[in-house]
């Protein structure tokens, strides 16, 4: 398995793009959805699935137009399902007056489950926290990590659905993973389950 991401849209998302034998997914396609096809074509790369880490407008702005363009279907934890059409959760009414965003139909994704491509596949975490429904996708010493960890902080709970408690105990979850453990979070730069441990200061 080996993955790329993308730097997209105002808020610098990361989008990652992860394959196997030619077949791949995107997570948390942000925004500029031409320039996620392109990376797609230019790989050479089938795309099975789009995944979001959770419901918030800067991590699915292109989730509709790569769907569409891949015939690849959307997947979303299921405690975020109904942020899909509120634009208050997704916060899109709040960042993008007028431009609110909608998404109808997404396949929802619970504690446990398996997403397969080429000869991989991630599991799926839930993480609730930063919203009730994110999840993280985790496989051997990886760890897609959406807005739950990131590189020396964590996601904000100030925004609707935000809760504290679960987040400490999503947290505490995750800080269970080996140290080895490569993290690749929805902003910044990537990490390590170790190095989180020593140096982020809601972890201590």
């Amino acid at each position: 398995m080996v993955h790329t991401r993308l730097i997209l849209g105002e808020l610098e998302t990361n989008c990652y793009l992860v394959w196997s034998e030619h077949e791949g997914i995107v997570i948390d396609p942000a925004d500029e959805a031409e320039e996620i096809l392109s990376e797609v074509a230019e790989r050479g790369i089938s795309i099975t699935a789009v995944v979001l880490t959770h419901a918030h407008f800067d991590h699915m702005l292109a989730a509709e137009a790569v769907c569409a363009h891949t015939g690849a279907p959307l997947y979303i934890g299921a405690g975020d399902v109904d942020a899909l059409t509120d634009p208050k959760r997704n916060l899109s009414g709040w960042f993008s007056p007028g431009q609110e965003i909608t998404i109808d139909k997404a396949n929802l994704l619970y504690e446990g489950g398996v997403i397969s491509f080429g000869n991989a596949s991630l599991t799926v975490l839930e993480t609730p926290g930063h919203t009730p429904g994110c999840i993280c996708l985790h496989t051997e010493n990886t760890l897609f990590s959406g807005d739950t960890l990131f590189r020396n902080s964590i996601g904000r709970l100030d925004f609707p659905g935000g809760d504290v408690t679960a987040m400490k105990r999503s947290l505490e979850r995750l800080l269970q993973l080996p140290d080895s453990t490569a993290v690749y979070p929805g902003h910044g730069p990537d990490t390590t389950i170790g190095t989180e441990k020593k140096y982020n200061p809601y972890l201590r």
